[in-house]
C-alpha cells in the first residue's frame, strides 16, 4: 500500500513538473514570437540602412534586457497576492513603495542612457521614430490580442 502510495504521489509531481515545464515553454516560445515580431515591426517603421542595424540590433538588444529587468521588478510588485499584500508590517509597506518609486527612476536612467547610445549610432529622427513606433508596437499586439480573443 505505501508503495502504491508513494508512486501515486511520485506520478502526481511528475506531471504537475511535466505541466510547469510545458508552461514556461510556451512562455518563452511565445516571447521569442513577440520579440521577433517587434524586430520585424521597428525594422520596417525605422527604414534602417544595413550598417545602421548592424550597430543598432545589439544596443537596442542589451537596452531591452536591462528594460525588461526593470518592469519585471515592477510587474512583481503590481501582481503581489493580495494575501501577502495583506499582512505587510508599516515598515515592508515603506520598503515596497520606495521600491516601486525607485524602479521607475531606474528605467527612466537607463532610458536617458541609452537615448545617448542611440543618438550616437543613428540619425536623430530615426530616434524619434524608435520611440514612436515602440509605442505603436504596443498597440498593435493590443489589437492582434483582442482579434485573437474574438476568434475564441
Amino acid at each position: 500500500m505505501k508503495k502504491l502510495f508513494l508512486l501515486v504521489i511520485l506520478i502526481v509531481f511528475s506531471l504537475a513538473n511535466l505541466i510547469a515545464q510545458e508552461k514556461r515553454e510556451m512562455n518563452d516560445e511565445m516571447f521569442e514570437k513577440i520579440k521577433a515580431e517587434k524586430i520585424s515591426f521597428l525594422s520596417a517603421k525605422m527604414n534602417l540602412t544595413p550598417s545602421e542595424a548592424q550597430t543598432f540590433w545589439p544596443v537596442y538588444n542589451e537596452f531591452g534586457k536591462k528594460k525588461f529587468e526593470i518592469q519585471r521588478e515592477i510587474h512583481e510588485f503590481e501582481h503581489m497576492p493580495d494575501e501577502k499584500f495583506a499582512s505587510l508590517s508599516d515598515a515592508e509597506v515603506e520598503k515596497l513603495t520606495d521600491n516601486y518609486i525607485s524602479s521607475f527612476g531606474k528605467e527612466a536612467q537607463l532610458l536617458k542612457e541609452y537615448n545617448t547610445m542611440f543618438l550616437k549610432i543613428l540619425p536623430k529622427k530615426k530616434v524619434l521614430t524608435l520611440y514612436r513606433t515602440e509605442n505603436e508596437f504596443k498597440g498593435h499586439l493590443i489589437r492582434e490580442y483582442r482579434k485573437d480573443k474574438k476568434k475564441d
